[in-house]
């Protein structure tokens, strides 16, 4: 380490220049210093090494082993003249690019002995640091809003006055669990699906709360307003629902299961909330199943919205776009999905997206060949079968007349349970479709649709597959070319303006000229 400079004759920078590294005696930690007594290898801050300059002898030095140096830099051409027997560059290279200045600061060096802080000293430590961690909480509780803003949670309160929110349950870990701690936020539509484990489904049918409608509307109310949670006189929102079933054990399937909840909340503007309803989807799943699968979402319409009692939207507007759900007159149409097992869902057919999926049946002991061929129907179909499709994306109920009926084509059910049962074990959607309208701006449009069912003979306790299947076929033919106007098709002669060339000077009238490329202009 160079020794201390003095002061020199001229500077435009009064500096203290320090270069190299060594070991130093004085060092209060030297981390590396494990052997007492001797130098241990690489370690530059060992006051047992006895050369004056370790960096020369080794190879490198370890970490923490080096003098903590504060540099402060600056380009060397800013630099007007240098009257230091010092070099400016930090390596000693030349020409140097760099002037720095170093600090002597002698609690740089390596590492210090860490500072006691204790109740008594804490406040003076950490004024220096001091901030929102630091700061006291207030006492005041903040009191509530006056009225619901995008985002917030909706709060509820249940039948024994506990203040709640409307839950919206998403799925959390690498297994998509479902987790009921999720609150719905106010103003944003959204979609969760999740997987609920089922443990031993033949005990946990009629008990467990996540799998039964009641769950998710009984025994709590909403509040129309963040305020009504301090008010004594509120009175709360209920939520209204039409499934009033609860899940029950039949054999080894549990009829019931809740695999589709829908909120529909109704606001009028800062006013707050006006009602609530809820809409379940339910299934019938085996006691053999491992887990489901269960959709949420919450939809939020203002009061003076069409259709607010419906919770469908519009699939395109007129034509239906790609991906979105295909209309019937019962709703969306749908096709069978598996939960896993003997479990079977539903999920919307999407436009233009053909598809094939399915999921497995089993007949009980109690059912006869009808009841197995009617529960399989109903499967395939999704409980009441469609008549219609809406031609268009923007259908709604009161439009009759933007409607295709649907053709079915099904088979003959007989057959006695006790050998064999003829049982419908596919159906395939055939989907006509076309592109209306202009060219520059086509809408696509249903023009007809066909439901054919298959059949084969089962054993009516044997695992039987189920499959839906559905195909779109595209119409569309381009329509003839635009008329144009007529053209002369006539030949004319070499010498169009003969009739009326002037003999003697070879010139036509300007007004014959006039005349000719008027009709000229009007037959083309």
């Amino acid at each position: 380490m160079a020794p201390e400079l003095a002061v020199p004759r001229l500077l435009l920078l009064l500096v203290s220049v320090h270069y190299g590294s060594r070991a130093v005696s004085d060092v209060t930690i030297c981390t590396c210093d494990l052997s007492p007594g001797s130098c241990d290898i690489n370690c530059c801050c060992d006051p047992d090494c006895s050369s004056t300059d370790p960096t020369n002898v080794f190879s490198f030095c370890l970490p923490g082993s080096t003098k903590a140096q504060s540099w402060a830099c600056l380009s060397s051409w800013l630099i007007f003249r240098n009257n230091t027997p010092y070099s400016t560059s930090l390596q000693g290279a030349a020409p140097a690019e760099l002037f720095c200045v170093s600090s002597s600061d002698a609690s740089l060096n390596y590492f210090v002995t860490p500072r006691t802080v204790d109740a008594g000293n804490f406040a003076s430590v950490s004024e220096r640091y001091s901030g929102a961690s630091f700061s006291a909480s207030s006492a005041t509780v903040s009191a509530f809003s006056s009225f619901y803003k995008a985002g917030d949670p909706i709060l509820t309160v249940s039948t024994s006055g506990a203040l709640g929110v409307l839950r919206q349950p998403a799925p959390i870990g690498d297994q998509t669990l479902c987790s009921d701690n999720n609150p719905a936020k106010f103003l944003q539509n959204t979609t969760t699906s999740c997987v609920r484990v089922l443990s031993n489904l033949t005990a946990s049918c009629a008990s467990e709360p996540s799998l039964s409608p009641s769950f998710y509307y009984q025994d709590v109310t909403v509040l129309r307003v963040p305020a009504d949670a301090t008010s004594q006189s509120a009175i709360g929102v209920p939520i209204t629902s039409s499934v009033t079933s609860a899940p029950v054990l039949q054999g080894d399937v549990c009829y019931n299961i809740v695999t589709q909840v829908i909120y529909t909340v109704l606001y009028n503007g800062t006013q707050g909330i006006t009602s609530v309803s809820v809409a379940f989807t339910v299934s019938n799943v085996s006691t053999a199943s491992d887990f489901i699968s269960q959709t949420f979402s919450v939809l939020y319409k203002p009061v003076g919205s069409a259709a607010q009692s419906s919770i469908q939207s519009r699939s395109g507007n007129p034509g239906y776009l790609y991906g979105l759900p295909v209309l019937s007159d019962i709703g969306r149409l749908s096709l069978l999905t598996s939960l896993g097992g003997d479990s079977c869902s539903r999920s919307d057919v999407q436009f233009g997206v053909n598809s094939v999926s399915g999921c497995v049946i089993r007949g009980s002991a109690q059912e006869t060949c009808g009841d197995l061929q009617a529960r399989a129907y109903q499967l395939l179909v999704g409980g009441s079968a469609p008549g219609s499709l809406a031609m268009f994306g923007n259908t709604t109920a009161a439009v009759v007349g933007d409607r295709k009926p649907i053709i079915y084509q099904n088979c003959s059910l007989q057959g006695d349970c006790a050998s064999s049962c003829l049982l419908p074990t596919s159906l395939h959607m055939q989907i006509l479709w076309a592109r209306a309208g202009l060219l520059s701006n086509p809408q696509s449009e249903v023009v007809g649709s066909r439901f054919v069912f298959s059949c084969q003979y089962v054993q009516c306790q044997d695992t039987t597959p189920l499959q839906t299947r559905v195909s779109f076929t595209d119409l569309t033919r381009q329509g003839p070319a635009p008329r144009s106007s007529p053209t002369v098709t006539a030949r004319a002669p070499l010498d169009f303006f003969f009739p009326f060339q002037n003999s003697a000077a070879m010139t036509t009238p300007r007004s014959l000229i006039l005349c000719l490329t008027l009709s000229i202009l009007s037959l083309s």
